[in-house]
């Protein structure tokens, strides 16, 4: 139980965790990893080495430190992290040993003795925090395999097509080999475990569903990637190397990342490969109201990296929304260079609309300022982060 006095103590150790939090969580994944390694079959090893994990994991707990009297204000936060736990699989069981690891690194590198107050509280709001997760992944898990078509943990998939899509992005239309397709809210993403061979750990990655709904297949559009020389992107080139018919693993779709207003105006705002997402809520949208208010704004670094163009351009023939492109480099698009708030004032003339953007970090947070800045309010401004759930900035 979460006592007054409890809180207090965690939410004074609020200002410790933004000053230490990395150093606190470094140590801590060294101790997890070395007593457990068979956690490395869950955990994207390529955040670790970049030090993303470590981030995301003291953003969370500072988040959790300095709120725990306001619980109900951390509830975005949980149902994201819940999603994303719900694409690995986590289970009940493996709570007990990350808090054992979290408490072990807080002391440690606090040099508090056995039994101090802080650990005391710590102890406690680690297992309420716990529970809340399993309570929420627990919902998500049954919500998935009570869906008609729906199961629980990972399925076998079969890769049936690969379509080369510009800028070093493939897209991949995955089968079940049972049949059975569960739906999904357009802009979730989809948890792929790819098995590892000759001794390896398995690597689970998360990539947007690219299609609309209601289709036979899910699509996911790849782009490959090389973190470091160490973890050059292992899971975005072995699917590069695939071929048609080979066999990955799925978890069910999951994500909070999906349209919230179906009946306000919409606009969606890509940056590279961030198109993802947005191009399964376009795809929706367009089936259930072909002649809505819609706007589709794509940046990316030039002509050859143009992802998806041919499909854009025949979707926008077809329905005439707005589409407009702004390449980094080069002639062939609607503006050239970054995206700057005449140009968004000039594309973007309602700003009543819903906006949902998804891209690299730097970009997010320069469109949401500049929506920010143009009169949109901060509830009209829907974004995803790919990898660990950080802020913006």
């Amino acid at each position: 139980m979460l006592t007054p006095q409890i809180i207090q103590t965690v939410k004074s150790t609020a200002p410790v965790l933004a000053e230490q939090g990395v150093k606190i969580t470094d140590l801590f994944y060294e101790k997890l990893f070395r007593n457990h390694p068979e956690l490395k079959h869950i955990f994207n090893m390529a955040n670790q080495a970049q030090g993303e994990q470590s981030k995301a994991l003291a953003e969370s707990v500072f988040m959790y430190a300095s709120r725990i009297d306001e619980l109900e204000a951390l509830g975005p936060m949980v149902k994201r992290i819940a999603h994303k736990h719900a694409s690995l699989h986590i289970q009940p069981d493996h709570y007990p040993i990350v808090g054992k690891y979290l408490l072990e690194a807080v002391q440690d590198h606090l040099s508090l003795p056995d039994n101090h107050e802080i650990l005391q509280a710590w102890a406690v709001a680690y297992a309420f925090l716990a529970q809340v997760f399993v309570d929420t992944e627990e919902q998500i898990y049954a919500a998935n395999e009570d869906k008609p078509g729906g199961w629980r943990g990972f399925k076998a998939f079969n890769i049936s097509r690969i379509v080369e899509e510009g800028g070093s992005v493939k897209s991949f239309y995955l089968i079940p080999e049972d049949g059975e397709l569960v739906d999904f809210e357009a802009g979730q993403y989809l948890g792929i475990k790819l098995k590892g061979d000759k001794g390896e750990f398995d690597e689970i990655r998360q990539y947007s569903i690219s299609n609309a709904p209601g289709e036979a297949y899910y699509r996911i559009s790849v782009k490959t990637e090389a973190h470091s020389a160490d973890h050059p992107g292992q899971v975005s080139n072995r699917l590069h190397q695939a071929q048609v018919g080979d066999q990955i693993w799925v978890q069910p779709p999951t994500g909070e990342f999906f349209i919230k207003n179906q009946t306000s105006a919409k606009v969606f705002i890509a940056g590279g490969v961030g198109i993802t997402p947005l191009m399964s809520m376009l795809k929706d949208q367009l089936n259930k109201q072909p002649d809505q208010n819609l706007c589709f704004i794509q940046c990316v670094r030039d002509e050859s990296h143009h992802i998806m163009k041919n499909e854009i351009q025949l979707l926008k023939h077809k329905y005439g929304f707005d589409y407009f492109s702004a390449y980094q480099f080069g002639e062939g698009s609607d503006h050239k260079g970054y995206l700057t708030p005449e140009v968004l004032a000039k594309w973007l003339p309602n700003t009543q609309a819903d906006v949902y953007f998804c891209g690299p970090k730097p970009f997010m947070a320069a469109v949401y300022d500049q929506c920010i800045d143009l009169g949109f309010k901060p509830e009209q401004l829907h974004y995803e982060v790919f990898g660990p759930t950080t802020s913006l900035r």
